[in-house]
């Protein structure tokens, strides 16, 4: 991904009413951006997972399997999904707090995680399996 290339992507709404059902956070619903600048940012981190992820962002963000608020990066919750054929988990950090000039939640990261830190953070209560209304 050329750095002069990147524009800002807008991959959905935020899933409100899933936010509240699983985490029992309430949320004003908005779109979810991601800037071209927090692109840059998680390029520079995770080079090699983001042309992987971009793809799947919008059924990531808005069909999570698992979600959760880790309190150690307050106003953050995270969204994570398996993409298929992929043998890690993708993991997109939001912001809860909406932009004030544009009303958007916006995408801090998105990166990869391993089977062992998907363990762990389940099983120290940061993500829960996602309630869906039936």
């Amino acid at each position: 991904m050329a750095k002069n290339r990147l524009v800002d992507i807008f991959p959905g709404d935020m899933p409100d009413e899933l936010v509240f059902q699983t985490l029992e956070i309430e949320l004003e619903p908005g779109p979810v951006k991601f800037s071209a600048a927090a692109q840059r940012h998680a390029i520079n981190r995770h080079r090699n997972d983001l042309p992987i992820i971009i793809p799947h962002l919008a059924q990531l963000i808005t069909d999570p399997t698992y979600m959760g608020d880790d309190h150690r990066n307050a106003g953050k919750i995270e969204f994570v999904s398996r993409i298929q054929g992929h043998p890690d988990a993708a993991l997109i950090a939001l912001n809860l707090e909406r932009g004030e000039t544009d009303g958007s939640y916006h995408v801090c990261s998105a990166y990869f995680i391993g089977q062992s830190e998907l363990d762990k953070k389940r099983h120290k209560g940061v993500l829960k399996v996602v309630k869906r209304r039936d």
